[in-house]
């Protein structure tokens, strides 16, 4: 309801719509945030740093939404084979994870930064 209420819905007010986006954006760094915390308890060798993860994750969201690849790929034998051959201790996510939680936050985190630049901008023309 909430990725609904900030990126869908063209009835909310204004400030509700920003407010949400920031709620996105935060649940999205909480969850990495515990993620973290889970793996660090697992000493594995095969486990990368939370961070890669996180930008690995902001990178191939960015990369199927420009390149319109469906996100059912991700799912797919050979391109989970591809990651391993690149990094065995990464893990994508599945397409529901990605399709719902990381784009949703990629889009919060790009409206947000619209918004601000629109707030502090003067003298604008639309052409």
């Amino acid at each position: 309801m909430k990725p609904h209420l900030a990126l869908r819905c063209t009835e909310v007010p204004h400030h509700i719509k920003v407010e949400y986006l920031h709620i996105i954006k935060n649940n999205d760094i909480s969850s990495q945030q515990s993620t973290q915390k889970q793996q660090s308890k697992s000493d594995n060798n095969d486990k990368i740093d939370e961070l890669k993860i996180e930008n690995a994750n902001k990178a191939l969201v960015r990369f199927f939404v420009c390149c319109g690849i469906p996100f059912s790929v991700v799912d797919s034998p050979f391109f989970i084979d591809f990651t391993k051959s690149l990094c065995y201790g990464y893990e994508p996510p599945k397409r529901t994870t990605l399709s719902n939680r990381h784009l949703n936050a990629e889009i919060a985190t790009i409206t947000l930064k619209i918004e601000e630049e629109l707030r502090n901008s003067t003298n604008l023309t639309l052409g």
